[in-house]
């Protein structure tokens, strides 16, 4: 009886013993699967709450769904926030030790400042390749020659759309007058060039203003709007709150005081003045570019084929009814279904965005 005993506690304990080697064996094989899984890492500039960053991060998703292999981490840089260079600095710092310790195959940088502070430091890396994207302007800013570890989504203003789009809003006008305002930096550079080498179709473009400071902002807002019909601000979040200031504007507050101030429809190739009380901004797709840089990053891992950068090509209607209604703007029913559909429909009740 005791023998019996005896050897069905050595079963059991041999039973127990051949389990935990079984599950240590899964676990080490499924920690080398996860440790040879080939790694993307997106780094976005801003934070995650902001549209363009949903959408991107939607786009990059929806490519994915379908892929088993790749691991994918993201990093908000939030850089909204960060008002002072030593901040910026301090985030990117940051984001290059995580970077470091997920160890990605592939880096996507989304924005200027996630190249700028992150992804730059990744030229020429042996185990890195760089994919950017929403890059405004040149990408030899940032030190980039595509096809030396780096390639990306380039994009490029939608002027013919905004175009067309002004030209509905004044159905029966002719020589509609278009000025533009914006700030110093590099994607009102390229929107100014683009503004001015377009070939208008029944648009006059009459005047370009770039400012460093909030004052002379308003001051131009007030000047431009007594001379055209239609009113482009593009970017205005690097302005100093005064000129011998280096502290940024809080920028809701100087479009409040533009809408205040103003009477013309105002419109624009960024979303975010849409979100803070511009009337119309058509825009390229977030959601496309979120697409284009994972699918340049499959491609990568997988090394089927020489990998090109793509320019976008897909577009995204940015609307206000508040300003629309206030200012007597006509949009056509095709853009508000658009901007409902995309969920880019801003200054409205609940009942009323539906």
């Amino acid at each position: 009886m005791i023998n019996n005993i005896d050897t069905a506690k050595r079963r059991t304990s041999f039973l127990q013993l051949l389990k935990g080697i079984v599950f240590s064996s899964l676990l080490g094989l499924l920690f080398l699967y996860n440790f040879n899984r080939p790694r993307i890492m997106i780094v976005h500039s801003y934070d995650p709450t902001m549209d363009i960053v949903k959408d991107f991060d939607n786009g990059a998703k929806k490519t994915l769904e379908s892929e088993i292999e790749p691991l994918l981490q993201t990093y908000y840089l939030n850089m909204v926030n960060k008002s002072t260079m030593k901040k910026k600095v301090d985030a990117g710092k940051e984001a290059r030790i995580s970077i470091n310790r997920f160890s990605p195959n592939v880096l996507i940088a989304v924005g200027d400042e996630a190249q700028e502070f992150v992804a730059q430091f990744y030229l020429n890396h042996k185990k890195v390749k760089i994919i950017f994207a929403g890059i405004k302007g040149d990408v030899k800013k940032f030190n980039y020659i595509p096809g030396e570890n780096v390639e990306g989504v380039i994009e490029i203003p939608q002027i013919n759309e905004l175009n067309i789009l002004i030209k509905t809003m004044f159905p029966n006008k002719k020589n509609i007058r278009l000025a533009h305002l914006g700030d110093r930096s590099t994607i009102v550079n390229l929107t100014e060039h683009t503004l001015m080498h377009h070939d208008w179709d029944n648009v006059e473009f009459e005047d370009s203003v770039k400012v460093t400071d909030a004052d002379n902002f308003k001051r131009a807002a007030i000047l431009l709007n007594k001379q055209c019909d239609v009113l482009l601000i593009s970017s205005y979040k690097g302005l100093k709150s005064e000129l011998e200031n280096d502290d940024e504007i809080i920028s809701d507050e100087l479009m409040q005081w533009v809408l205040d101030n103003t009477s013309v429809p105002i419109i624009s190739t960024l979303g975010y003045a849409v979100e803070e009380g511009a009337g119309v901004a058509i825009v390229s797709s977030a959601y496309e570019q979120g697409m284009l840089a994972t699918g340049l990053a499959l491609s990568i891992l997988a090394e089927k084929k020489k990998v090109e950068s793509v320019t976008s090509k897909v577009f995204a209607v940015y609307l206000n009814d508040n300003h629309i209604k206030k200012r007597g703007i006509h949009i056509p029913p095709i853009y508000r279904s658009f901007a409902i559909g995309t969920q880019k429909l801003y200054g409205c009740g609940k009942e009323a965005c539906l």
